[in-house]
């Protein structure tokens, strides 16, 4: 697969409902996406990063810049090589990219793009080239903060009647225990849990020990990211299982939480790790631990979600993912897939790529800016 070039387009889109949680509230929704062109075909990739860098550091307009200055520039001047056009394999990615430090969404994106123009040019699904067997994977829905109780119910409810199998509300100190209890009375059987996006520290965390009696299957990254040691000790004290998410930036991230049992389950976000195969790899050290694991989300369009649909089929995702709706943005999703909530499971895509290719109309009606990088340059 030769390459001839990379379009990057920044698309402007918006949510329906924002979201909000304890490092401030989602609304915009600037997408990165990179159009992969070769002599075999195109593949499609999509940055996972936000608007602002309170998720992690890294955030849309940055992704933007290291992808057009530094990381498809790379990938493309390997490719050319030193005799010409040179083929390009997605297990190379990593080490293509490896001299770019973090980034892990960018590079994720890129990744992405290979791989699923390698995934058409051998017409084969990202389901299949990962080993996933299975036709359905079930679906987690998100709540945000909400300071009214009776609208939290409302939108909890709304998730239930939808079908999805577990709901995880959005926590900070001070609006935890109110809120949950509220809707563990209201539904008794949910798989309900929390995630405090590292918002809880020192002695604050302690207060998580009232959550004990609500059934909660995990409380999601209580402590700070940098904080393994932490959550160790918080675990002493809490009888609720610990989820790390934004602590597991990298499969030696991943190795780390495990050894030092930082947490009783793992969220694995394929773009956190920088990619579909190193999210593979991160799945496999926790399988290895006998550890449950589910695929987390980043607000991602239709094609993403695909992926993180096919990723969370792998038989070492135990619990269910974050895999939302396709309605969840103003305007019309521009990746062309829909991911219906059927019984409270969502399909796996099973033809050629990670998932159809971007609609055209749509993806112009939302692009703000793009621009073409060749590999002839």
């Amino acid at each position: 697969m030769r390459l001839e070039g990379v379009e990057l387009r920044w698309l402007d889109l918006h949510l329906q409902t924002p979201v909000a949680t304890a490092t401030g509230v989602h609304a915009a929704r600037p997408v990165v996406i990179v159009r992969l062109v070769t002599d075999q075909g195109e593949g499609y990739g999509e940055c996972a990063a936000l608007a602002a860098p309170t998720y992690s550091e890294e955030y849309a307009g940055g992704a933007w810049r290291v992808l057009r200055d530094h990381l498809v520039p790379r990938l493309l001047g390997v490719a050319q090589g030193a005799s010409g056009n040179q083929p390009v394999n997605p297990t190379e990615i990593p080490a293509i990219l490896g001299a770019i430090q973090g980034n892990s969404m960018a590079k994720a994106a890129l990744e992405m793009a290979v791989l699923d123009a390698h995934l058409r040019a051998t017409k084969e699904s990202l389901a299949s080239y990962l080993g996933v067997t299975v036709d359905t994977v079930e679906a987690g829905g998100v709540v945000g903060v909400h300071h009214k109780i009776d609208a939290l119910l409302d939108e909890v409810s709304e998730l239930v009647a939808s079908g999805y199998r577990r709901v995880k509300c959005k926590i900070l100190p001070g609006h935890d225990f109110e809120p949950l209890t509220a809707i563990r009375e209201e539904f008794p059987d949910l798989m309900l849990s929390a995630d405090a996006n590292g918002s809880y520290d020192g002695s604050l965390a302690l207060r998580l020990a009232k959550l004990d009696n609500l059934g909660l299957a995990y409380i999601e990254q209580p402590l700070p990211a940098d904080d393994l040691l932490g959550n160790v000790e918080l675990a002493k004290h809490i009888g609720t299982p610990i989820c790390l998410d934004e602590s597991l930036s990298s499969v030696g991230r991943v190795a780390d939480a495990v050894q030092l049992g930082a947490c009783e389950v793992a969220c694995l976000k394929p773009a956190r790790l920088g990619g579909y195969l190193q999210a593979q790899r991160a799945l496999e050290i926790c399988v290895a631990a006998g550890m449950p694991a589910w695929c987390g989300g980043m607000f991602e369009t239709g094609f993403a979600r695909a992926g993180n649909a096919a990723f969370s089929g792998l038989a070492g995702c135990t619990l269910p993912g974050d895999l939302g709706g396709s309605d969840r943005f103003v305007e019309q999703d521009p990746s062309g897939t829909q991911q219906p909530l059927v019984y409270g499971r969502v399909r796996i895509y099973k033809g050629f790529g990670i998932a159809p290719p971007f609609d055209d109309d749509k993806t112009d009606a939302a692009t703000l800016r793009k621009i073409w990088l060749s590999a002839s340059d």
